[in-house]
């Protein structure tokens, strides 16, 4: 065990600003947080709404994409991983597109 490497660590975080808060301040993230939550259910607040559009985000696909992927899919012919590599994305994503047209 290297003492100057773990003492080095011990600093870091002894130095970080989130160390540096009072009980109280902690205390009071906690309550504005649970606050947080018991007002919007669980759901995110009507304000961040706005950012959820492909328009703000970077997507790689864009719907009309999307909705051609949902027709093109047959698990025995046209399977995720061709899917994937014909639109430049991982199999996982086509797996997410396909999973959410189910529904």
């Amino acid at each position: 065990m290297n003492i100057k490497l773990i003492q080095a660590e011990v600093d870091k975080i002894g130095n970080s600003t989130f160390a540096k808060k009072t009980d109280k301040q902690l205390l009071s993230y906690e309550i504005l947080s649970q606050l947080h939550k018991s007002k919007n259910k669980g759901m995110q607040p009507k304000e961040l709404m706005r950012y959820n559009s492909r328009s703000k985000r970077q997507c790689k696909l864009s719907t009309d994409q999307v909705i051609e992927i949902i027709k093109k899919y047959n698990p025995h012919v046209l399977g995720k991983y061709l899917l994937a590599k014909e639109y430049g994305v991982s199999p996982n994503t086509i797996y997410k597109i396909i999973k959410k047209s189910k529904v």
